[in-house]
């Protein structure tokens, strides 16, 4: 129980300064994100879109993103009005270096809220490509990117769908969008698939199976992918130990429904499967 909590307020910054890049590919824009990162620059916030993500949230927003721009790239920075300006004037000679072969510097704040609006409304924006899309939520190292974005393509031509990346790009946290028919039949799973081998591209790549929404009911079948069966039964134990009786939020984070108290060691049916209530996914 806390009973009392102590916040050190940061003061809000004099000056914030945005801009979209656009480039031909999703590669060249990884490689300024990483010229950004290598140059000490840190940015409140550096998110990217793929082709099919700006055609979709184009549509809805009217922004003036070009769609024929293989990748967008938003940076935004803040500071000090010195500090953000030196460091804005190295951010767009960046881009530039890297390949953009537009970049659009927000005029007012009228034009940033206009620049966010578009990334924003990109993950509503995708019915406008698909009646459904199965999300992503994995991060990888940043070095990676391009790599990990180009195995995405490959999986996606492999399974006749299309998949859309929008993503935080100063992070490597990867929100793949799978897109789907839901109507069609073996489609949804085929997406489910799809995801899944997504996943286990990043996990590869030195990533994790979640980067900010957490593991839940959705994830874990993919913990193995991280974790041997000695860490899962330290977890559980660990669990059971505040939750002996299985009362809190049960059936979460676990890969399998093991039960409270069962030693380390193969899997063995849960009452509820004996039951005919749950299965094992």
């Amino acid at each position: 129980v806390a009973t009392s909590i102590t916040l050190r307020v940061v003061p809000s910054p004099e000056s914030v300064r945005t801009l979209v890049a656009f480039f031909d590919s999703t590669s060249e824009a990884g490689s300024v994100v990483s010229a950004v990162v290598a140059e000490g620059i840190v940015a409140g916030a550096m998110e990217m879109m793929d082709n099919l993500s700006i055609r979709a949230a184009e549509g809805a927003t009217k922004a003036g993103y070009p769609q024929d721009a293989g990748a967008a790239l938003v940076i935004e920075l803040d500071g000090s009005h010195s500090e953000c300006e030196s460091r804005f004037e190295k951010v767009v000679a960046l881009c530039e270096q890297g390949g953009a072969w537009k970049v659009r510097v927000a005029a007012d704040e009228a034009e940033r809220a206009l620049i966010w609006k578009t990334r924003k409304a990109a993950f509503a924006a995708m019915g406008r490509i698909a009646p459904n899309y199965y999300v992503q939520d994995s991060v990888i190292p940043r070095t990676k990117m391009a790599a990990v974005l180009g195995q995405i393509e490959e999986l996606a031509a492999e399974y006749d769908l299309k998949v859309a990346n929008v993503f935080h790009a100063g992070d490597g946290n990867l929100h793949p969008l799978v897109c789907y028919d839901g109507a069609v039949e073996g489609e949804p799973e085929r997406a489910e698939e799809l995801a899944g081998l997504i996943v286990k591209a990043c996990v590869e790549a030195g990533g994790s199976i979640t980067g900010e929404h957490g593991v839940g009911v959705d994830k874990k079948r993919y913990m193995p992918q991280m974790f041997g069966d000695d860490d899962l039964a330290t977890f559980q134990r660990l669990r059971c130990a505040f939750d002996p009786a299985g009362l809190a939020n049960p059936g979460k984070v676990m890969p399998t429904p093991r039960l409270c108290g069962e030693v380390p060691g193969p899997y063995r049916e849960h009452p509820l499967e004996a039951a005919g209530l749950a299965e094992r996914m």
